[in-house]
């Protein structure tokens, strides 16, 4: 694999994830649109359509220029009006939920769409007007009354839009649609890694070479992607076996450890450079569609939730649980690491990010966050018993409990309430109630409180 086809990955994700992107494509549709139809006005079947029409859709000149002016001046309205409203959206959900979640508003396709119609109107318009005769040597033939009618039409698409976009994107901040939104990509992300073919667990591998040979990192920066398929095809054309060390979405620093490998890369000339255009790094942290970010993105917007300046455990409560179902098909799904060939050969070891790793990145925050909160403590041990209960095999009771006693731990510490431990301890009863004996829960102490 040659730096140019990194390059051209890296330029191709930077335009796609572009808010000018799709208003680009569009307005230049717009553009060889009314390239065409000024065109088409000089043939003599538009001369013959135009006279078919009633007369009240012939405009005059003076008429027309002043449609076209004041479609051009209104649409120009819209569109100041639209971005005005987008950049206080992306202002709003910075603020109350996370700055991860922009990403996500501003890449809606919809949204590009509308933005993109309104500009390549406001082209088309502009052009009609610029290519008008002048009075004394143009008449009414001369007038581009298809092409105006166009104009008409597209300018009542763009208030049917303008309606459209004011709903979707008053709909766009609600807190509960952007955890749906992440929620189903994180989901489908998992569905999407599960799918890939030769794919299986390193415990059902044979055959693991010794892996005595490290390749350290060349560039600073984080993990926006690794190319696997091209590091698998490398990696069958030198009969090498290797275990990537980083995880995407990690700050990676020059010099440090990237992959080990059973043979020495230096061996093979250009090897070492090809290993290392697999790696794509970003200066800026980057915004994936994969499940950790998802997880990463819900957990941050219940964290942002409990902060005394937003104050909203509703959003959190409902955060836990999104977290909760995302976990449960995390640990139902196969941990198949390991990279095959084509000959059913081990060429690539992935880094996978465990159960436990997981809950310590994601969950802990909204348990630190919100350990004096007695419905978040109920909700975290609601999701830890969900949990345990779905693990297969009880693969992950050990891991499940351990986070189980960490929240037990803050809870004792931070709520002072009779009552509230009371309530508490009902929650720690139904979670030992599936709990193996060796990982039971102890209750709080509670006195009584009545005569």
């Amino acid at each position: 694999m040659s730096k140019l086809t990194t390059s051209t990955y890296k330029r191709e994700a930077t335009f796609t994830s572009s808010i000018a992107f799709l208003p680009a494509v569009i307005s230049t549709a717009f553009l060889l649109l009314a390239v065409g139809s000024l065109y088409f006005e000089s043939l003599p079947l538009a001369l013959a359509i135009e006279r078919r029409l009633p007369s009240l859709l012939v405009p005059q000149e003076d008429n027309a220029r002043l449609i076209l002016s004041t479609i051009a001046s209104g649409i120009i309205s819209l569109t100041v009006f639209s971005f005005s409203m987008v950049m206080i959206v992306l202002s709003q959900a910075s603020s109350n939920q996370s700055p991860r979640v922009i990403p996500g508003l501003t890449t809606v396709k919809y949204h590009q769409v509308v933005l993109g119609f309104y500009i390549g109107t406001i082209i088309y318009t502009l052009l009609l007007l610029l290519n008008f005769k002048t009075e004394n040597g143009g008449g009414e033939d001369d007038v581009p009354a298809i092409a105006i009618l166009l104009a008409m039409t597209f300018a009542v698409v763009c208030l049917v839009l303008f309606v459209y976009f004011i709903h979707s994107i008053s709909k766009a901040i609600q807190v509960d649609n952007i955890i749906n939104s992440v929620f189903r990509k994180a989901k489908n992300a998992l569905s999407r890694e599960n799918e890939l073919a030769n794919r299986t667990k390193s415990s059902e591998v044979e055959q693991v070479r010794a892996l005595t040979y490290t390749l350290k990192n060349d560039g600073n920066g984080y993990l926006k992607r690794i190319q696997l398929t091209e590091l698998k095809q490398l990696a069958k054309e030198h009969d090498l076996q290797l275990e990537i060390l980083v995880e995407v979405g990690a700050f990676t620093v020059e010099g440090t450890p990237l992959m080990r490998l059973s043979s020495d890369p230096k061996e093979h000339a250009e090897l070492t450079q090809q290993l290392q255009d697999c790696f794509d790094l970003s200066e800026e942290e980057v915004i994936m569609e994969d499940y950790e970010q998802g997880v990463k993105q819900i957990s941050e917007v219940a964290v942002k939730a409990l902060s005394p300046g937003i104050n909203d455990p509703g959003t959190a409560l409902k955060a836990i649980d999104f977290l909760t179902l995302l976990f449960i098909y995390r640990v139902q799904s196969e941990e198949r690491n390991c990279l095959l060939d084509a000959e059913n050969n081990l060429r690539v070891i992935e880094k996978k990010i465990t159960l436990d790793e997981l809950l310590h990145r994601y969950l802990s925050p909204i348990r630190t966050y919100g350990k004096g909160d007695l419905q978040i403590n109920i909700r975290l041990l609601r999701c830890l018993y969900n949990l345990l209960h779905q693990s297969p095999y009880n693969a992950h009771e050990e891991v499940i409990a351990k986070h189980a006693l960490a929240v037990v731990y803050d809870a004792d510490k931070n709520i002072e309430n009779l009552i509230d431990r009371g309530r508490l301890n009902e929650a720690i009863t139904t979670f030992n109630a599936i709990a193996p004996p060796r990982y039971q829960l102890h209750l709080l102490d509670v006195e009584d409180v009545f005569c």
